[in-house]
């Protein structure tokens, strides 16, 4: 029977087994299928998963790295009996520059590597972190055009001169409301003080002023009479300075305007954002002497963006800082943020007031609160305008006053910040002067008068609707459109429920029947409602809804998320988000400063009482459009009349320090880019090269999911230097039901404020009134009841309680102070010296007895010296050295020990070792210069004497003063004060030298100085030549004529000590010269003796009379002691001069004659004497 075969057998015999050795037929990977009922997945969810916190980690392990690898090497050259090697990690909280590896540390590396940019629709303010102060640039560049700004549109001015059809115009002043707001306050108002403003105005004609006599002309931008070699562009201070009908023509663009791009002037969206760039590259070059574009990727840039942003700026200034600027690294911060920082305040609101914007935002902890930022499109240029338009309703003498001109742009600014103000006392019929200053024109001076236009301009900040608004939309979107979401197309720019209210307040009613949607009309795109057409309502009326119900109400709270708005009442913001964004292109956003400023905290505080409070006691205004007298008074004086119930919260506080208002920005931003918290804010090259704008979500701080502690406000500004108490701590059982309360950082401030300091004082207020038993007090004598001009001077023991609290418990110098308020580059140093000196030292101790050093009596003796003396010039020439025997008439120097002559061979720098002698210079008397007196005197001026400043004005080195004549009654004050120093030296201070004014004079040109200068040098073989002179005088001789310039007057003049006649000295280094007859033929360092040290600065009292702000000074003396020119002839010294300059010269070199014939009595003076 035969067996079954199995079917494996089968397939074998028809040669279809399989084979194969379980190898796979691919090797691309196969992905088995998810079990739909239990899946997971890590993708995103680690650190490591996302490249920019992924470079972070691997910098902060390489840089774990690097600090053991050089505390090793550190440890391994570390000798004993030497200091030791000072710990090289850094504490966390540390501030760092950005280039560890750059070899900058401690302050070098603070900040000298980070450039800070901050543009604005009107300046640019750029620096470096480590700069005190920030440079301002104007935000504009010109570039060849047709036509100049002023000449397009027709010429049409600005502001426009409207016409209505029955020929009348509406009067400023019913508009505003002037005289019922002053007569509220008390205020006292003329009748016709409109009509004698009108009036004077009318009669006024312009007085016409040659350019040479103008002392304060300007310096117009040249350019070049040939078009080709005229630049492409000017950017900057230089651009507003160029003549408007320059040849080529040039147009000004701004890029920025109303805190937007400025779409109406270009035509490109490249051709806008490269303007942008090309402003800030060249004031880069400029400003902060950066020249080399290659130099610039080891700069880090920190770039300042606003509260409420659009994405695309945010992107694109991402893309031009690191592409078209090519810094390393960039991080980017909002101006109220950084607001906070520059004035160290942890909870406050921010009003900021720019030129064409102005910004409110409330900062708490380190973080915008997103639902406060408001954003209104008016500023300190509305101020401006509507003022202009104002004094030409009072028929301004200077009617054709045009804004779109360079140079009346420039006049309205100063006239604005000279006239206006928000202090009603100053409104009265006042007289003023401006002066027309226009290219290749002579200066024109109007005088006028002005009244209410000063108070009524500005008050617009809280009527906005009397500014201009009509071209604040033009072209609005044309090049740019809105940022809308890859996946559910919505818009991307950030909301904000309080400009939501803004916008809802200002935006028109809702059409009927569908006529207006959105500003379209059948297709056609209308002019969008900018002014406020319904009633505001009261911004805080929620809170008096919450006082009112908090009783009967119960409900749960709103959660604590800024992105959880509280629930509100329908149709209380009317705008949504898609309508928000949208209204954001159609509706400007234009209300009172107080109602936004309300408004701002009102969703700031979401509903929280407690915290309101505090934003209200801790608003701070920036900004230039800010800098008006009694703002601050009039806006809080507003708030409070707006919301009585919290008129006791409600503080206006400057920025503190005495900043200025303009750099309060910039300065927090150069903070924030310095502090050790913010380096994961930083966006490198490659994180922007590989993830573009999506690195933006991973890096910016306002993120609301990001947590930021505040290292400069805790760690520096508030900083506790005390040490700890003495004893173990005595722990109190505190009830903790209101903790929070009295914890938060308003409570205390609210107190100081509630609680006024009870301060007791007698009935004479601490002051005794009783002046029976003052001596002298009825002759005329109060020397009695004054404290003397000299303090006495304090008793070491009481200096240490007059030492201010900041110094307190805090050692002499700090290492790791703020950078930014003072100048620390030896602070750093002398803390580690004397941390090295402190430090012990490993050195073996010796057994045997000490002695004590004795002292060799014998080298003070004066033959000692002279030996002392002698060895250092047998040093300098051991080939004249003395070697013979030593007696009383042949004395022989010490013997030079080995040190001292490598010490002569190779001189080195006391502190810098660094440095290499070059040449060496015997010191020298320089006798062919002597003077009449033998000695020099050193006169500086106070500001730059001439025109010139991009260059050395070589006329200066034969400028000429000539002193005027004194009168009676300064002789004889000058005496007093000479014999009061001399009887009583501790109380009354030398008065120095004479207080004589001075006429300055110079050459016309410098020809004229050059042939000047050779007719003085002795040493030119040319310098007898007739033909140098350039003029004639009165008589037929040939002369040098100097020009008179301005008087001056002594500002502050030192005398030297008598005794130490040669204390300071000038120095003038002269190289052999060959063939020379002169004493300067050889090589020497000639010194030249200072007596006195003068400061000049010009006449007070006249420059003032010139400028209207004293009386004017007599016509007749100023005419009697002005000279116009000065006929100057060079001639050879006469017998007399030639006897003194030689008594001099033998009393220098001890000959006989020389006596005490120059010797001068000091003090005498009498009338005439220069």
């Amino acid at each position: 029977m035969v067996g079954k075969k199995s079917g494996k057998a089968l397939l074998r015999e028809e040669g279809l087994e399989r084979t194969d050795n379980n190898m796979d037929l691919t090797t691309w990977p196969q992905v088995n299928m998810i079990n739909q009922k239990n899946y997971y997945t890590e993708y995103l969810k680690r650190d490591d998963q996302i490249l920019p916190l992924r470079l972070q980690q691997e910098e902060r392990r390489n840089r774990m790295t690097t600090n053991a690898k050089d505390r090793d090497r550190a440890l391994a050259q570390f000798k004993p009996g030497e200091a030791p090697a000072p710990d090289l990690e850094l504490d966390l909280d540390d501030d760092v520059g950005m280039d560890e590896g750059s070899g900058l540390v401690g302050q070098e590396a603070l900040g000298s590597k980070i450039i800070v940019i901050h543009p604005g629709s009107q300046n640019l303010r750029i620096g470096l972190a480590n700069d005190a102060l920030p440079k301002t640039v104007p935000m504009v560049i010109a570039r060849k055009w047709p036509n100049n700004e002023s000449e397009e549109d027709g010429g049409e001015p600005k502001p426009k001169r409207l016409k209505l059809d029955d020929g009348t115009a509406m009067e400023p002043e019913k508009m505003f409301g002037d005289e019922v707001h002053m007569r509220a306050h008390k205020r006292r108002v003329l009748p016709n003080s409109k009509e004698l403003i009108v009036n004077y105005n009318r009669r006024t004609e312009p007085e016409t002023i040659s350019e040479h006599n103008d002392p304060s002309r300007i310096d117009w931008t040249e350019i070049p009479s040939d078009p080709q070699k005229a630049p492409a562009y000017i950017t900057g201070k230089d651009a507003l300075r160029i003549p408007d009908f320059s040849v080529p023509r040039y147009k000004l663009f701004w890029p920025l305007r109303q805190g937007w791009y400025n779409e109406h002037d270009y035509d490109q969206k490249r051709v806008l954002c490269d303007d942008i760039a090309v402003i800030i590259e060249e004031a880069i070059k400029t400003q902060l002497n950066i020249p080399r574009k290659k130099d610039w990727p080891q700069y880090a840039c920190v770039f300042v963006v606003p509260d409420l942003y659009e994405r695309h700026y945010v992107t694109q200034a991402l893309d031009m800082v690191l592409r078209d600027l090519g810094f390393g690294s960039v991080c980017f911060i909002q101006e109220s943020l950084a607001a906070s920082f520059g004035a160290g305040y942890t909870s406050t609101c921010i009003v900021d007031i720019g030129a064409q914007k102005t910004s409110i935002c409330c900062v708490e902890e380190g973080m915008c609160i997103e639902n406060s930022r408001i954003n209104l499109k008016y500023g300190g240029a509305d101020v401006t305008e509507t003022f202009v338009k104002m004094m030409l309703f009072d028929h301004f003498p200077y009617s054709e006053i045009n804004l779109n001109r360079r140079y009346d742009f420039l006049l309205a600014e100063e006239i604005k910040t000279r006239f206006c103000t928000l202090n009603e006392a100053d409104v009265s019929p006042q007289p003023a002067d401006l002066h027309i200053r226009a290219p290749g024109q002579n200066t024109r001076k109007y005088l006028f008068k002005t009244y209410d236009e000063i108070l009524l301009a500005p008050y617009g900040y809280f009527q906005p609707s009397i500014f201009d608004h009509s071209l604040k939309l033009r072209s609005r979107r044309k090049l740019i459109g809105r940022s809308r979401d890859l996946y559910d197309d919505s818009p991307n720019d950030p909301l904000s429920t309080a400009h939501s209210a803004i916008v809802a307040m200002t935006a028109p009613p809702p059409p009927a029947n569908g006529a207006v949607a959105n500003g379209h009309v059948d297709g056609f795109n209308t002019t969008a409602v900018s002014t406020p057409l319904r009633q505001v309502p009261n911004p805080l009326q929620k809170f008096s809804e919450q006082e009112r119900n908090s009783h009967s109400n119960i409900g749960s709270p709103a959660p604590d998320d800024d992105d959880t708005l509280a629930p509100q009442a329908d149709g209380e913001n009317g705008v949504k988000n898609e309508g928000d964004v949208s209204l954001r292109d159609d509706v400007l956003a234009i209300a009172p400063l107080d109602v936004a400023i309300l408004t701002s905290i009102i969703h700031g505080a979401r509903n929280d009482d407690r915290k309101a409070r505090d934003f209200l006691g801790g608003i701070m205004v920036i900004g230039g459009g800010s800098q008006i007298p009694n703002f601050h008074n009039y806006l809080e004086e507003k708030l409070k009349t707006t919301r009585p119930i919290f008129a006791k919260d409600i503080m206006i506080a400057p920025p503190p320090r005495e900043l200025d208002p303009q750099g309060v920005v910039w300065k927090g931003a150069s903070v924030f880019g310095k502090l050790r918290g913010t380096n994961d804010s930083w966006i490198s090259k490659l994180e922007h090269d590989r993830l573009g704008a999506r690195v933006l979500a991973y890096k910016l701080i306002q993120r609301p999911d990001r947590a930021y502690h505040q290292d400069y406000i805790c760690r520096i500004r508030y900083e506790n230097n005390l040490p700890p108490p003495p004893g173990s701590v005595k722990m109190l059982d505190i009830p903790i039901d209101g903790l929070d309360y009295y914890a938060s950082p308003g409570f205390a401030s609210r107190l100081h404020r509630s609680q006024p300091i009870n301060i007791e004082a007698d009935a004479e207020l601490g002051m005794p009134i009783d002046l029976v038993g003052m001596p002298g007090v009825f002759d005329g004598d109060e020397s009695s009841i004054q404290a003397p001009l000299i303090p006495p001077p304090i008793h070491p023991k009481d200096k240490n309680l007059l030492r201010p609290l900041s110094e307190l418990g805090k050692p002499k110098y700090q290492g790791g102070g703020i950078s930014f308020l003072r100048r620390t580059e030896y602070i750093s140093s002398d803390t580690a010296r004397a941390r090295a000196e402190a430090a012990p030292r490993n050195t073996p101790k010796t057994t045997g007895p000490r002695f004590r050093k004795s002292v060799d009596t014998s080298k003070d003796d004066p033959v000692n010296v002279l030996r002392a003396a002698v060895k250092g010039f047998n040093i300098a020439h051991p080939e004249d050295a003395y070697t013979g025997p030593d007696t009383k008439d042949n004395i022989k120097g010490l013997e030079p020990t080995p040190a001292e002559i490598e010490a002569w061979n190779n001189p080195r720098h006391p502190t810098k070792s660094n440095l290499k002698a070059i040449d060496f210079y015997p010191i020298l008397p320089d006798l062919e210069a002597d003077t009449d007196t033998g000695n020099y005197m050193v006169t500086k001026f106070t500001a730059n004497p001439t025109q010139t400043v991009d260059k050395r004005d070589i006329r200066m080195d034969v400028g000429l003063l000539k002193p005027i004549d004194m009168d009676d009654a300064t002789i004889a004050e000058y005496h007093t004060k000479l014999a009061a120093n001399a009887a009583d030296p501790m109380n009354n201070p030398h008065p120095g030298g004479p207080p004589v004014n001075f006429q300055f004079f110079l050459p016309a040109d410098e020809t004229s100085a050059t042939n000047l200068s050779k007719k003085l040098d002795v040493d030119d073989p040319d310098h007898d030549d007739p033909s140098l002179y350039t003029e004639q005088g009165a008589e037929g001789q040939e002369v040098f004529r100097l020009d008179h310039q301005r008087v001056y007057e002594t500002g502050r003049s030192t005398a030297m000590d008598p005794d130490h006649a040669y204390k300071e000295v000038a120095l003038a280094l002269h190289d052999s010269t060959d063939g020379s007859s002169s004493s300067r033929s050889l090589k020497a360092a000639h010194y030249y003796p200072i007596v006195q040290k003068s400061q000049l600065k010009p006449h007070r009292s006249k420059n003032l009379a010139h400028l209207g702000v004293t009386a004017r000074i007599d016509d007749q003396d100023d005419d009697k002691n002005k000279i116009d020119a000065l006929d100057v002839t060079v001639d050879d010294l006469n017998e007399s001069e030639l006897g003194k300059r030689a008594e001099h010269r033998a009393q220098l070199l001890g000959e006989e004659g020389g006596g005490n014939n120059g010797e001068t009595q000091n003090g005498e003076l009498q009338n005439g004497d220069g």
